[in-house]
């Protein structure tokens, strides 16, 4: 086996945001993420799990907020590792590498929030490491800025076009099922 699902910061605070009515994209990246995690487990290919965690007390992140919690669709099964991290990029304050490498892993498929932060900067050092990314474009979601410009869909295509361009190959869930 030589690919794994990343499954970056899928937690509360994703929900929360969009019951505060901010702005996000692709409207149905959710329901295409739980689509790709059902698909990864059933070719019992491996799931990982990202989970961003701050020390600052009081922040949403913290691990005693109930924000910081996995989405319900995204808890990790028994088998399934999760990785606390506290910086933006996933590789940089987590073992995961060693993970990967460990069980040689070398193609890593990344879904989850949020594209012009986490996901953005996981991947690029992902790549720097010279790993095999792909990223599911309309399986990762983009919020707006607090000033709302640009806004998410801009953040969305504009990130995601970079990515492509030199860090991952970008599909669409439709993509990956007929791969």
């Amino acid at each position: 086996m030589s690919k794994a699902l990343l499954i970056i910061d899928m937690q509360k605070f994703v929900t929360d945001r969009i019951q505060q009515g901010i702005a996000f994209y692709p409207e149905k990246s959710i329901e295409n993420m739980m689509d790709v995690v059902a698909t990864f487990r059933a070719a019992g290919q491996p799931v990982i799990h990202i989970r961003h965690q701050t020390i600052a007390a009081g922040s949403a992140l913290h691990q005693d907020s109930p924000l910081s919690l996995p989405i319900e669709s995204f808890e990790a099964l028994a088998n399934e590792p999760v990785f606390i991290k506290n910086t933006s990029s996933a590789f940089n304050s987590t073992p995961l590498l060693s993970y990967l490498q460990d069980d040689q892993l070398s193609e890593v498929t990344v879904i989850g929030a949020v594209a012009g932060f986490c996901v953005n900067s996981t991947v690029r050092t992902g790549a720097d490491f010279g790993l095999n990314m792909t990223v599911i474009k309309d399986a990762v979601i983009s919020f707006d800025l607090q000033s709302h410009q640009p806004g998410a869909e801009d953040i969305h295509h504009v990130t995601m076009a970079l990515l492509g361009a030199d860090f991952a190959q970008v599909i669409t869930t439709t993509e990956l099922a007929v791969n």
